[in-house]
């Protein structure tokens, strides 16, 4: 099985990438690709593609941008801790 935190692609600025392509570019899960989708400080940019099954694309020069000015950083999510 392929480790996919070290798995590097080269992302080219004028083409779009699936959801899959941006975690190996990231380096993160698909669930927190998500996340940063729905970050309100800081959204990751996508295009929505209604007539293809794969639903969101990004493009290479936003996948760039938004590595370069450093991923959003979140702490574990903790069910009933007092810290909340």
């Amino acid at each position: 099985m392929t480790d996919l935190k070290n798995t590097w692609i080269a992302i080219a600025p004028d083409r779009n990438y699936t959801i899959k392509e941006a975690c190996l570019y990231l380096g993160v899960h698909r669930c927190t690709i998500y996340d940063y989708i729905n970050n309100p400080e800081r959204p990751l940019p996508f295009i929505r593609i209604y007539t293809d099954k794969r639903g969101i694309l990004f493009r290479g020069s936003d996948l760039i941008a938004y590595k370069e000015a450093g991923l959003p950083r979140r702490g574990r999510k903790f069910k009933n801790s007092p810290r909340e």
